[in-house]
């Protein structure tokens, strides 16, 4: 089986983490988008919720499955049974910091290969903090999030 995650913070998930894990699922058997518990990164929302906000999103997509993991993602990776790795690029900048990210996973573990997808131009400028600021001003998420999570990531992003 073709398994690849998805890793990230996801605070929140947004259309563009749906776009390329959307795409991803018709690639590959069985695709588990895993959220962070730490990364360095000070998110705005706990695991759980963040945990909940992507699960809802992805709720449509049969062969794919949302866990967490703490610590090193090639370790999540080989206990998974994972072989490849996907990220998203929305530009230039993107894959300047996922290039030597991918160099590192694969010198932790040589089965591993990252797979870069462009993000689609509907969605390339669509980020989590972009989604966190115009919810917590009480803007209008539609168009930015999945409209199944829209409801909980207004009420829980607001300020």
């Amino acid at each position: 089986m073709n398994i690849a995650v998805f890793p990230g913070t996801f605070d929140p998930f947004t259309l563009g983490h749906f776009d390329i894990v959307e795409r991803a699922s018709c690639i590959f058997d069985k695709v588990i988008v895993a959220v962070a518990a730490d990364n360095g990164k000070s998110c705005a929302r706990a695991l759980d919720t963040r945990m909940e906000i992507a699960s809802v999103s992805v709720a449509k997509l049969d062969n794919v499955s949302v866990k967490s993991f703490g610590g090193f993602l090639a370790d999540f990776a080989t206990e998974n049974n994972v072989n490849v790795i996907i990220r998203g690029l929305r530009g230039g900048a993107d894959f300047e910091y996922e290039k030597p990210l991918g160099e590192v996973y694969r010198k932790q573990n040589k089965a591993l290969e990252c797979i870069y997808l462009i993000s689609s131009s509907s969605v390339s400028h669509i980020s989590s903090s972009i989604v966190r600021q115009i919810a917590s001003l009480g803007g209008n998420l539609e168009g930015y999030v999945c409209h199944n999570a829209e409801k909980t990531i207004s009420k829980l992003y607001k300020s």
